[in-house]
């Protein structure tokens, strides 16, 4: 279980940024939590999404805010665990969660560690992030 826990160690800074979002919800908060998720994504760190088998597919689980669904996204094992344990998870580099969720057509983001800091993470904000590395590549 060590090394396990002991990948996602790196996710302690988006935690802590998410949780500044939460206490401080500023355009400064939010922009230092995006470049925090694009430190990690360069680690090649990973994080944890619940899941749902469905015949033989694996689909994203799916929050609902009232309105819109969400992704949700865990930066280690303590934040998923908190509730109740989704039926399958899949630890996956945080790139490939942050452009699946872009990609998904009900989703309208993330959410980042829903159960404590509940930070959402719009499409907008994401095609940011993304962009990021597609400039990143080209050159």
């Amino acid at each position: 279980m060590y090394e396990f826990t002991n990948r996602f160690k790196k996710n302690f800074g988006i935690k802590m940024c998410a949780q500044d979002c939460v206490e401080d919800p500023t355009e400064d908060n939010k922009l230092r939590l995006l470049a925090e998720l694009i430190l990690r994504i360069e680690d090649g760190c990973e994080a944890l999404v619940p899941m749902t088998i469905v015949g033989e597919t694996i689909h994203y689980n799916t929050v609902s805010d009232g309105f819109d669904e969400w992704i949700p996204m865990f930066t280690d094992w303590d934040e998923l665990t908190r509730e109740e344990l989704p039926e399958f998870t899949l630890s996956q580099p945080i790139r490939c969660i942050l452009q699946d969720a872009f990609d998904h057509r009900r989703a309208e983001g993330i959410v980042l560690n829903l159960h404590t800091e509940e930070v959402f993470i719009n499409k907008e904000d994401l095609d940011l992030v993304l962009d990021y590395f597609l400039q990143s590549e080209a050159e």
